[in-house]
């Protein structure tokens, strides 16, 4: 098949990285892959630099003129597509509108990354019941809100971004914390994603100010527009000797390890998000929020701890409660390394994807 990923612009965060994860899974299956983004999109030059095939494209606005680049685009090489997968509102749109005009129109596989409740109106149902041959989302909540709007439930499917568990795996907690530079006395809580505020960040520091015991400490791993304002929180709350900002690092997998616990505080717009899955997969016993479809994979007292979003007392007892009892953090780090190895890895993934995409192409194929 050659599939075709369209996106508006999908921030920083992990829909480009799942993009870009599920591209590279394809082509390995024998696959072509191209991406249609504008320039501005951080997608743009991560793909390029991934070494995937990108078309600069202008997609952030639904306008007369994107919609003619676009159609001109699709007119010419529809011969050779199969499938396209868009990933925002607007490119979602121009697809569908472009396909309004063509006589062989392609079809449209919308993939839903966010938990943001879709407007309940006649041209949205439109959108996601006739234009799209089949919505994808990246957990049950967010599957469950397309049902909501009238969506058949046949008519979508919930794949998680899955982990490549080659990359993110158990490894030895000593030799991590050499690696990050992170003392081998304390007690480590660990927190990986981009700083922006719905991330939750603050509500974890003012939960670890709460916690009188200098020997837990909190290693926050990321870059983003939040980052200034949790710096002047992290000093205002007397916190400097206990929280090292990490930055943006490329290597991840390496930190995951040398946390006793990892977190995922978050009262964003999530799918199921990245940070929670690599902690399961590096055998780390995780606490997360319910935001989105966090607990397809968090289930509470089984894979990992699940609590209320903006809960700072409740993420401070989670904390307490593990910190406390070594057998409990054993015991969820293993049985959320167990369940992540067989619902949400890599392969999980792009096996669900080829089928959704194929499904797709046969069926228009076959009018």
């Amino acid at each position: 098949m050659h599939i075709v990923h369209t996106e508006a612009d999908g921030g920083k965060g992990g829909q480009p990285l799942r993009i870009i994860n599920e591209s590279h899974g394809m082509i390995q299956r024998g696959h072509q892959v191209t991406i249609l983004c504008p320039e501005s999109a951080p997608l743009h030059a991560l793909a390029r630099d991934a070494g995937l095939t990108v078309v600069t494209m202008p997609l952030r606005r639904k306008n007369l003129h994107n919609l003619q680049q676009l159609r001109g685009w699709l007119k010419a090489n529809r011969h050779s597509v199969d499938v396209i997968n868009s990933h925002n509102s607007a490119d979602t749109w121009l697809v569908a509108l472009a396909n309004l005009t063509l006589s062989n129109p392609v079809p449209l596989v919308r993939t839903r990354h966010a938990s943001g409740v879709p407007r309940n109106n006649w041209t949205t149902r439109w959108l996601f019941r006739k234009a799209c041959a089949h919505i994808v989302t990246t957990g049950e909540a967010l599957r469950q809100q397309m049902a909501d709007i009238g969506v058949p439930m046949a008519q979508s499917t919930s794949v998680p971004s899955g982990v490549d568990t080659r990359r993110f795996h158990p490894a030895d907690k000593q030799q991590a914390r050499a690696h990050c530079g992170l003392s081998q006395e304390d007690f480590w809580l660990g927190v990986v994603s981009h700083l922006r505020p719905n991330k939750g960040h603050s509500v974890l520091l003012r939960a670890l100010a709460a916690i009188d015991n200098p020997h837990i400490k909190l290693a926050i791993v990321g870059e983003g527009p939040h980052k200034a304002t949790l710096e002047q929180e992290i000093v205002a709350q007397g916190l400097q000797e206990r929280v090292v900002m990490a930055g943006h690092r490329s290597d991840p997998e390496r930190w995951f390890p040398a946390f006793d616990i990892a977190l995922s505080p978050s009262h964003d717009m999530e799918g199921v998000p990245q940070g929670v899955l690599q902690s399961l997969a590096s055998r780390i016993a995780t606490i997360a929020t319910d935001a989105g479809g966090t607990a397809d994979a968090v289930i509470n007292g089984q894979t990992g701890m699940l609590i209320a979003q903006r809960d700072e007392a409740a993420l401070r007892e989670a904390i307490m409660k593990l910190y406390e009892d070594a057998l409990l953090r054993e015991t969820l780090a293993q049985q959320g390394y167990d369940y992540l190895c067989s619902h949400f890895t890599r392969e999980c993934m792009l096996e669900s994807m080829e089928k959704v995409f194929s499904t797709a192409a046969q069926r228009s194929s076959s009018r």
